[in-house]
């Protein structure tokens, strides 16, 4: 991504960047950045390229100046002072706090490790407001759980940890216990209420070396709510579900596009065997399906969401593991604390928020999608 008089990346104007300190160091151009009304999902820092930011409709550079390896190196000295050794086998992750921001950084080598590179994301200092999320009142009512478990899924940076972090601090102010999250790294902090917090890191040198450890530590630390940050393999699922079962409330992320396949792949991660999905339609309390897509303006994100809220008729299908008929079951039961990606991203489209093309890319459903708005 080095940055030559022929990309055609575009550079932000004078007045878009409110005058960046390009002379400053590259902490504090990160800084003026995070504190600016500029919106961003993340920095991208290349070597010998101009800082990039990933705004909703794609990549502008904030200035024309490079960033050198020694700015890189002081940069990384701030976020891990072994870094030299740490990025020797692979990029690492750092969650840190820079004044009035929170950022996560994964840092890495490039082109023979001749080459660093970095990229940002920032994270609110708290967590949002369930309320202003976007959310509907019925899936806002995961948070008033006590126990079971529940999924949000979706693709990587549609705003899962946003609104996990969202729904434990409304926890947090309405009920006492005791929240556990297992993280990779730790994103949001979440100020103590109500509860106490436990954040444990995920990682070589964090509190626990895997998401299947950190979920086995919880059973023994009497939680009340416990977030997995993400099921990756099958011994993280099965012990999600077992801890699902042995009573607290389990939030849990899972990369997958849609509710169905999510279901599908939490069945597969669990054995594919017919006492697992008995268990998990008895654990199951609901499916939160998230997709960001930019706003027509390219100056902000709309949340579309798919919420599945447990029923009798969805549990026998994942009992009997034919979750390819929720998709219909869903489109018939807009309503009870259901409702497709489809319904909302029309909504959207009628309102001219959001692009048809950006619904098109999102959807859980495209021919359902395409066969009303053609």
């Amino acid at each position: 991504m080095e940055y030559h008089q022929s990309s055609q990346i575009r550079t932000l104007t004078y007045e878009e960047n409110e005058d960046h300190p390009v002379f400053g160091t590259l902490v504090e151009q990160i800084l003026h950045l995070l504190n600016s009304r500029l919106t961003f999902s993340d920095i991208l820092i290349h070597q010998n390229s101009p800082l990039l930011l990933r705004q909703p409709k794609g990549l502008v550079a904030v200035t024309d100046s490079p960033i050198t390896r020694e700015e890189l190196e002081e940069f990384f000295e701030v976020v891990e002072p072994n870094w030299q050794e740490r990025i020797q086998d692979r990029a690492f992750d750092r969650s840190i706090d820079l004044h009035m921001a929170r950022i996560r950084a994964n840092c890495f080598t490039f082109q023979g490790k001749k080459r660093l590179g970095c990229v940002i994301r920032r994270f609110p200092k708290e967590p949002l407001p369930l309320a202003n999320l976007g959310l509907r009142p019925h899936e806002q009512k995961f948070a008033q759980l006590t126990s079971g478990l529940v999924l949000i899924i979706g693709d990587t940076c549609q705003g899962k940890s946003t609104t996990i972090a969202s729904m434990l601090d409304e926890i947090n102010k309405h009920r006492s216990g005791h929240i556990i999250t297992i993280e990779d790294p730790v994103e949001t902090l979440i100020p103590q209420r109500m509860c106490v917090i436990t954040q444990r890191e995920v990682g070589f040198d964090g509190d626990v070396e895997s998401f299947y450890l950190g979920a086995l530590d919880a059973l023994r630390e009497r939680p009340d709510v416990i977030v997995i940050g993400e099921i990756r393999d099958a011994q993280t699922a099965q012990e999600a579900l077992a801890l699902a079962e042995s009573g607290p409330l389990v939030l849990a992320t899972l990369h997958a596009r849609s509710t169905e396949l999510g279901l599908q792949k939490m069945i597969r991660l669990l054995g594919n065997s017919e006492p697992q999905q008995q268990a998990l339609a008895h654990a199951l309390r609901g499916v939160l399906c998230q997709a960001l897509l930019p706003s027509v303006d390219g100056d902000r994100y709309h949340l579309a969401t798919e919420c599945l809220t447990m029923h009798p008729d969805v549990a026998r299908m994942i009992e009997a593991g034919n979750v390819t008929g929720i998709r219909n079951w869903m489109e018939a039961q807009q309503r009870d604390g259901c409702h497709t990606m489809n319904a909302v991203l029309r909504v959207l489209l009628a309102e001219k928020k959001i692009a048809l093309d950006d619904a098109r890319h999102a959807t859980t459903d495209r021919v359902g999608l395409a066969a009303r708005t053609s």
